[in-house]
């Protein structure tokens, strides 16, 4: 299956996850994320070096 479909396959699913109204899980995980790599710079720690 090419990588495009499964991207996409997920994506779906993904969204079949919450209720209606709520963010998409990829928006929410996709914030999660960024808070983390925040608090890891802030710590002195290079996230994209692990």
């Amino acid at each position: 299956m090419p990588e495009d479909a499964i991207v996409a396959l997920t994506d779906s699913l993904a969204e079949a996850v919450g209720t209606p109204g709520d963010r998409p899980i990829a928006q929410r995980l996709d914030k999660m994320e960024r808070v983390l790599f925040a608090l890891a710079r802030a710590q002195g720690i290079d996230p994209d070096a692990l």
